[in-house]
């Protein structure tokens, strides 16, 4: 029973944790975030398990529980490409793919009854989610803002859309336009640099889109990254 009650210790201590780190990629609005890494980590720990403890001696008694452990890692790279989206000129969700592939370490980490370990890289994942990102938007910024808008297809919509951007002082870093359905609706992305006072500025970027939603034709448009 006691060694019940440990396994059963370790798998919600597994668990918690993975809860830990995937709430903060729910407030972000991710698409793996509360449950997602909850289930990661609470699967890895269990994989991790049956790898020590699930499979009888074979060999002369010997076991590699280490082969199971390492389909885990591989293994959660696929879920991991699920979360990366490339939308037109942009690509999202590589920190998140990149806190399930550490989340699955640490549900390792809890499995094999590194309880301490798997603490400390929670707090640490906690860190370099929370705090070097406000470190890094604060005294590194890199991120561009992202506007994209979708539309009735029209001559002129283009150079209306970068008329409003330059009237608000931001610089148009690249642009991408895509026809859908039949060429009746235009999906158009403009990245605008980070570089220019305005482009942090989130009463300029609510204007954009108050203005941008008032031309003809727009159906539909949203800032990312701000």
């Amino acid at each position: 029973m006691s060694m019940f009650l440990r396994n059963m210790g370790l798998l919600v201590i597994a668990t918690l944790l993975g809860a830990v780190i995937g709430l903060e990629r729910e407030r972000q609005g991710k698409s793996a975030g509360l449950r997602t890494h909850s289930l990661v980590c609470l699967g890895s720990a269990l994989i991790t398990m049956v790898g020590i403890y699930g499979f009888g001696p074979f060999g002369g008694g010997l076991r590699d529980p280490s082969r199971v452990a390492a389909q885990i890692v591989s293994g959660i790279g696929f879920l991991g490409a699920g979360t990366i989206m490339h939308e037109g000129l942009t690509i999202r969700g590589l920190t998140t793919a990149a806190s399930l592939w550490t989340t699955a370490g640490i549900g390792l980490a809890a499995g094999t009854g590194l309880v301490w370990p798997a603490i400390g890289a929670t707090v640490l994942v906690e860190f370099v989610l929370v705090f070097l990102n406000r470190l890094e938007e604060r005294y590194f910024p890199h991120k561009d803002v992202v506007l994209r808008v979708t539309a009735i297809d029209r001559p002129g919509l283009l150079g209306e859309i970068a008329t409003i951007v330059g009237e608000l002082r931001m610089n148009i870093v690249a642009s991408d336009i895509n026809l859908e359905r039949g060429e009746s609706m235009v999906r158009i992305e403009i990245v605008m640099g980070h570089n220019m006072p305005a482009a942090g500025s989130r009463a300029t970027h609510a204007d954009l889109l108050q203005k941008v939603l008032a031309l003809s034709g727009v159906l539909r448009a949203e800032v990312d990254n701000w």
